[in-house]
C-alpha cells in the first residue's frame, strides 16, 4: 500500500478541501448569499428603475385624463393703454380712454361626450396595469439571471476544485512512479506516461480557472457589484419538493407578467373602441363667465370698473366626417382581433413551456440520482486501480483512465445539479412565481 495511500489521501483530500487555502486567503471578502445578490440586482439594476419610471409616468396619465371629468377655472386679465385716444373729427369727443383694464373668469364642465371619458379613465388604467405587470416581468427576469448566474459560479467553482484536485492526484501519481523508476521497479515508459497524463490534465485546470474567472466577472456585473472580491454563500443541491404539472399550468396562465400584459392591452384596445364609438355621439358643455372692464365695454364713457356675468350650455356633434370614425371602428374591432389571438396563443405557448420545463426538471432529477451512483463507482474504480497498480496488476492507463473516470462522473453530476438549478429558475419565471406551488400528498 505504500502507493496506494498518499495517492488517495492527496487526491480525495484536495477533492474534498477543493479551495481550502483559497477560502482561509479570502476569509475578509464580501459573502454574498443568493438572497443578498437578488436584493443588490434588483436595486440596482437601472432598466428596472426605468421600468418603474414607466410606472409612475402611467399614473401621472391617469391623472391627467381624470382631470376632463373636472370643472375647468381659468382667469384672464389685459391691461390696454393707447397712443393715442381716437376722436370724432367734427366732435372733440374723445372715443375711448387711454387706460384700458379688463378681467374675467371662466369655468367649463363636461356634461356628457358619449362615455368617451371613462372609456378613456379605463385605457389609461389598463396602462398603468401593463407597466406595473413590466415591472414584475423585468424583476422576474433579473431574478432569472441572477439564479442562473448564481449556480453559474458554484458550478465553475467546484469544476475548478474538481480539475484541480485531479492534478494533485496525477502530480502524487507522478512522484511515485517516479520514486519507483528511481528504485528501478519501474520503467522508464511508465514514469514518461505519468508526466504525459500530468501535462495533458493541466490545460483542463487552467481552462477550468479562467471559466470560474469569466463567469464571476459576469455575475458582478449582473448585480452592478462594486466590490471585485467577493464569495457566494450556497451549494449546487436540489429542492426535494415535487410540482403537480396541472398546477403548474393554471398558475402560468393567471401570473405570468407576460399574459398579464397581453390582457391589459386587450383592455386598452377595448376601451379604445368605446372612445371611437362616442364620437358618433354629441359631447355638452356648461359654461359660465364672470367678468369686468374699466371702462365698461357697454359704455366707454363710464367711470369705474363694471361687472356682469353670463352662463349657458355648448352643444358640439359632428354630423359627418367623410367616413372617418367608421374607418377608426374597423381598425379598432381588426385591433381587438389581433390581440385576442395573439393572446390566445400566448397562453398556449405558456402552458407547453410550463410542461416542457416540468419535465426538464424531472428529468433533471432521474439524471441526477444515476450520476451520484457512478461517482461513488468511480470511486471505488479509482480505489481498486491503485491497489492493483501497486501490485503490479494494472498499467498506469488504468489509473488515469480511472482518475478521468472519477472527474467526469464529478462533473457529470454537477452540471446535472446546474441544469436542474437553471431549469427551476426557468420554471418560477414563467409561472410569475418566486415559490413553485408543490404537489399535494395524499393523505
Amino acid at each position: 500500500m505504500k502507493i496506494f495511500g498518499p495517492i488517495l489521501y492527496i487526491g480525495l483530500t484536495a477533492f474534498l478541501i477543493g479551495g481550502a487555502s483559497h477560502t482561509v486567503a479570502n476569509d475578509l471578502a464580501l459573502r454574498l448569499t443568493l438572497n443578498d445578490c437578488m436584493e443588490r440586482g434588483l436595486d440596482r439594476s437601472i432598466p428596472l428603475a426605468n421600468a418603474r419610471r414607466d410606472l409612475e409616468i402611467a399614473r401621472a396619465q391617469i391623472r391627467i385624463v381624470r382631470a376632463q371629468a373636472h370643472p375647468t377655472l381659468d382667469l384672464n386679465a389685459n391691461y390696454t393703454r393707447l397712443d393715442d385716444v381716437p376722436t370724432i373729427p367734427e366732435f372733440p369727443v374723445a372715443m375711448g380712454r387711454r387706460n384700458t383694464y379688463a378681467a374675467f373668469a371662466d369655468a367649463e364642465q363636461l356634461l356628457y361626450a358619449g362615455g368617451a371619458v371613462r372609456a378613456a379613465l379605463r385605457i389609461a388604467e389598463y396602462f398603468e396595469d401593463a407597466a406595473a405587470q413590466e415591472v414584475k416581468r423585468m424583476e422576474s427576469d433579473l431574478v432569472r439571471q441572477i439564479t442562473r448566474g448564481f449556480y453559474e459560479v458554484l458550478y465553475n467553482r467546484y469544476a475548478r476544485d474538481v480539475a484541480r484536485a485531479s492534478v494533485r492526484q496525477l502530480e502524487a501519481f507522478e512522484e511515485q512512479v517516479r520514486a519507483r523508476f528511481n528504485a528501478q521497479t519501474a520503467s522508464e515508459f511508465e514514469w514518461l506516461s505519468a508526466q504525459v497524463a500530468l501535462a495533458n490534465e493541466r490545460p483542463a485546470w487552467i481552462a477550468a480557472e479562467n471559466a470560474l474567472t469569466l463567469s464571476r466577472r459576469a455575475f458582478r456585473d449582473l448585480i452592478h457589484l462594486e466590490e471585485e472580491t467577493f464569495e457566494l454563500d450556497g451549494e449546487l443541491d436540489i429542492e426535494p419538493a415535487m410540482f403537480d404539472l396541472r398546477t403548474l399550468q393554471i398558475h402560468a396562465v393567471e401570473h405570468r407578467p407576460e399574459l398579464l400584459q397581453a390582457r391589459a392591452q386587450q383592455g386598452v384596445a377595448q376601451n379604445q373602441l368605446r372612445v371611437t364609438q362616442a364620437e358618433y355621439l354629441p359631447e355638452i358643455r356648461a359654461f359660465a363667465s364672470y367678468g369686468g372692464a374699466d371702462p365698461s365695454q357697454r359704455n366707454p364713457f363710464a367711470d369705474g370698473w363694471e361687472w356682469e356675468w353670463m352662463a349657458g350650455v355648448r352643444l358640439h356633434w359632428s354630423l359627418f366626417d367623410g367616413g372617418r370614425r367608421r374607418a377608426g371602428l374597423r381598425a379598432d374591432r381588426l385591433e381587438i382581433e389581433k390581440i385576442d389571438e395573439n393572446l390566445y396563443d400566448l397562453e398556449r405557448a405558456t402552458r407547453l413551456e410550463a410542461e416542457r420545463l416540468w419535465l426538464a426538471l424531472e428529468e433533471a432529477r432521474e439524471t441526477l440520482r444515476g450520476t451520484a451512483d457512478n461517482i461513488a463507482l468511480a470511486e471505488r474504480a479509482l480505489h481498486i486501480a491503485a491497489v492493483r497498480h501497486e501490485q503490479g496488476l494494472a498499467t498506469h492507463l488504468d489509473f488515469t483512465d480511472s482518475n478521468l473516470a472519477l472527474n467526469n462522473a464529478r462533473l457529470n453530476h454537477s452540471r446535472a445539479l446546474l441544469g436542474y438549478q437553471h431549469t427551476l429558475a426557468d420554471l418560477r419565471h414563467v409561472t410569475g412565481l418566486r415559490a413553485l406551488p408543490e404537489r399535494e400528498t395524499p393523505p
